[in-house]
């Protein structure tokens, strides 16, 4: 028995550039600004992405130095978007100059998926989960 309640909430990323970030994000999953938190000085501290209702990509502004993947890492490996249709999510986003980091596949439970990175190279994994999937809900 788990804690009650769990759901996603959010990840997190510093960005470089973070009004260039919010942009990219609304143009290429219909994101939209739900809070701006300000430091006293006025600047931005953290923003608050709704990608779907409730969950979230929070941006930090005044990222300065990539991080470097060592090979075989253990920990975070990318934060994954479901979509309705992975074709369609894909030609919108080749619009916008994103292709994806390998040709789409279909994976293990029966999804389609592909990944792509944000403009700071934060991996994205794009899953379309047909009805006869297990992992489908």
């Amino acid at each position: 028995m788990g804690s009650k309640g769990v759901r996603f909430g959010h990840v997190a990323f510093r960005v470089r550039d973070l009004e260039a970030s919010i942009r990219w994000y609304e143009a290429a999953f219909g994101a939209r600004t739900a809070f701006r938190g300000r430091r006293e000085s006025g600047e931005t501290q953290l923003v608050y992405l709704e990608i779907a209702r409730g969950q979230f990509v929070e941006l930090f502004p005044e990222g300065k130095n990539a991080i470097e993947v060592p090979p075989e890492p253990i920990g975070y490996a990318h934060t994954c978007l479901l979509v309705d249709d992975l074709d369609g999510a894909l030609e919108h986003l080749a619009g916008l100059g994103v292709t994806p980091i390998n040709p789409p596949r279909t994976g293990m439970a029966g999804q389609r998926l592909a990944f792509i990175a944000d403009p700071d190279g934060n991996r994205i994994e794009l899953m379309e989960i047909p009805p006869e999937s297990p992992i489908y809900r």
